[in-house]
């Protein structure tokens, strides 16, 4: 027999006729996780009538000024309005990738640069909001995720912040091939 079950069985028996086995000394404790007491909310799940409905795709497309791609760099809960009264509304910091609809020109307002080539737009951070969003769950996109933005191009916020906010007409969508494409053909009219 090997050592290895000469332990086991001899662990085995103990329990067995003594009912526990006590360790002495001091033990620490290990892979404890401190939990703060607050309610978790369940993530939103996106709701893909806008992707697969024709005519909501044209008609937010129709009415947004500006498209664009960025990664998720932060989410906040944001209450506007009165400290007890107001809507929450979702504050998303992002990292912009691309611009699908709308004048760079006019984009530009809205972004901050780091620094960077102030030519192209990828890479440089910005802020935007989501009025009226649900209480009831976290904001989706997560950070680190990719996501599709629909603006109207409305100032949100105060106008002193060296970078205004934008609003958001939808919920981000997620960035994947399908809806990349989708959005892509709406807003050159190809949309079969």
């Amino acid at each position: 027999m090997r050592p290895s079950m000469v332990i086991v069985c001899a662990i085995a028996l103990a329990i067995a006729v003594g009912g526990e086995i006590r360790i002495r000394g001091k033990v620490k404790k290990r892979h404890t996780a401190h939990r703060r007491h607050r309610a978790v909310l369940p993530p939103c799940n996106f709701n893909d009538t806008i992707i697969e409905d024709e005519w909501s795709l044209m008609e937010a497309i129709g009415g947004s000024k500006f498209i664009f791609t960025a990664k998720v760099l932060n989410v906040k809960k944001l209450r506007t309005g009165g400290v007890s009264r107001g809507r929450k509304s979702n504050l998303y910091t992002l990292r912009l990738r691309r611009v699908l609809k709308g004048d760079l020109d006019e984009f530009r307002a809205f972004v901050k640069f780091d620094g960077e080539a102030e030519e192209t737009l990828g890479g440089s951070v910005l802020t935007v909001e989501k009025p009226r969003a649900s209480e009831a769950c976290a904001p989706a996109p997560r950070p680190r995720l990719s996501a599709i933005f629909l603006s109207d191009g409305a100032f949100v916020g105060p106008l002193k912040e060296p970078t205004p906010r934008l609003r958001l007409l939808t919920d981000p969508i997620p960035l994947t091939l399908y809806h990349l494409d989708r959005i892509n053909a709406a807003v050159k009219g190809k949309l079969k």
